[in-house]
């Protein structure tokens, strides 16, 4: 038994900026699959201060728990904590990095980065935080030979990564993620729209409140021409009192659901409606095609791989296109059409399991340090 432990490959992972809803998510599907994997072993885990994930309990006694505090703003202290405090994580166990940002530290160093806003060309939404962005390019940039390998999560965003940064071409895998376990555990699936007596659609968004989820798109909606529009709900997860369009009757906030409310939302809703401007942790794309939903997403690289010819597309910056989208797809649905995501599913790894032993494979994998 004692040999048998000796053997297990020995990992670290560092989860300190962790704090958005589906970066969390992911984390919390992703981490008992981390402790259960025959063959490794969680040496440490790096949690942040605040959040659901500074709470975490490990299941593993031989795994130590280490929460990073930050004593400055979160954005001085992310600085810091990634280039003069970097040294914090040395050690000879490889470091699997779940934040984007590289550390400047001499250990063997994976990172997986989930937002393309990291990319050239890639849109906030907003000045401020293009400013923020390129603050976090200039990081990346700089730390970029500390890295052995990089994790994405599509061939979009490992193109857009090499395109900005060409020297990390080698270094770059794609590792798909599934839709999340609470909703694998469902087993909820849907072939056909909800029969109704009233005839607009009900669309689904859940999303947190950031500039890039593009919610600001549906403020352009005229509220003298709501009616004209083919949906009787439009469910968001965020707060009422940032209701991008309060005077619209149809859209309703909801503010952040618990996974059972979750589920019941894909059980009401016709098709998911799909905003944002670049891809992110927790999937809502591959939530849709799991269940079987139509869905209405951006015209955009990160999309188009992922649903190929079964979504609708639109124009994110063009509130125009997003009605013809809407009116396409309550015609199609009233014609008997539904989606088919077989084909798309079959790039999809099928559980949580798979994606943690890929991740793990590639962090303790032989080689030099970067």
């Amino acid at each position: 038994m004692t040999e048998h432990v000796r053997e297990r490959k020995a990992v670290r992972l560092h989860l300190t900026n962790i704090a958005g809803l589906g970066a969390v998510q992911l984390l919390q599907s992703l981490l008992p699959n981390f402790e259960r994997l025959p063959g490794y072993k969680l040496e440490a885990v790096h949690l942040p201060s605040r959040g659901e994930l500074s709470n975490y309990e490990t299941a593993c006694h031989e795994t130590k728990l280490i929460c990073y505090k930050r004593y400055l703003p979160n954005s001085i202290s992310r600085l810091l904590e990634c280039t003069l405090f970097g040294s914090k994580f040395d050690g000879a166990t490889p470091l699997l990095v779940l934040g984007d940002i590289p550390v400047r530290t001499k250990t063997k160093q994976t990172v997986f980065v989930q937002t393309t806003l990291l990319t050239d060309g890639a849109s906030t939404g907003r000045q401020l935080g293009a400013i923020k962005y390129w603050i976090a390019r200039w990081l990346f940039r700089l730390n970029i030979d500390y890295v052995s390998v990089f994790i994405v999560q599509t061939e979009a965003m490992k193109a857009a990564l090499i395109e900005t940064y060409p020297k990390i071409r080698e270094r770059v895998h794609v590792i798909a993620q599934p839709a999340p376990s609470w909703l694998l555990e469902s087993q909820l699936k849907r072939t056909q729209k909800n029969i109704r007596t009233d005839s607009g659609l009900r669309l689904f968004y859940p999303a947190a409140v950031y500039p890039h989820k593009n919610h600001q798109l549906l403020g352009a909606i005229r509220a003298d021409q709501a009616n004209t529009w083919p949906v009787s709900e439009l469910l968001l997860t965020i707060p009422e009192n940032l209701n991008p369009s309060p005077a619209i009757a149809w859209i309703h906030c909801v503010d952040r659901l618990a996974p059972n409310k979750v589920i019941k939302a894909y059980e009401n809703a016709d098709a998911l409606l799909f905003l944002s401007l670049s891809e992110s942790f927790g999937f809502p794309l591959v939530e849709a095609m799991w269940i079987g939903l139509p869905i209405i997403c951006p015209d955009l690289p990160y999309a188009r791989t992922l649903c190929g010819n079964q979504a609708i597309y639109f124009n994110p910056e063009d509130v125009n296109s997003l009605y013809v989208a809407m009116v396409d797809l309550s015609k199609r649905l009233d014609s008997g059409w539904w989606p088919e995501w077989s084909e798309n599913l079959k790039a999809i790894p099928r559980n949580w399991t798979e994606v943690a032993a890929a991740m793990l494979s590639l962090a303790t994998a032989e080689g030099e340090t970067a």
